[in-house]
């Protein structure tokens, strides 16, 4: 059986989009980056669980 279907965890993530940004961010002469939609989901889903991590956070606060 397959772990396909298993999601990342976060810091998976995290590390995943630090290690594309880094790589993309090397090149102190380019101007701009560009990602792939595969990349751009990657952030996404970081931006999303930071979200989500501090919503949590809020409302055990609050």
């Amino acid at each position: 059986m397959s772990n396909d279907n298993v999601m990342p965890s976060a810091l998976q993530v995290a590390r995943a989009v630090s290690a594309v940004l880094g790589r993309k961010l090397a090149d102190q002469a380019a101007g701009e980056i560009v990602l792939t939609r595969e990349e751009a989901a990657l952030c996404l889903g970081l931006a999303d669980g930071v979200v989500e991590n501090l919503e949590q956070s809020e409302g055990k606060a609050g």
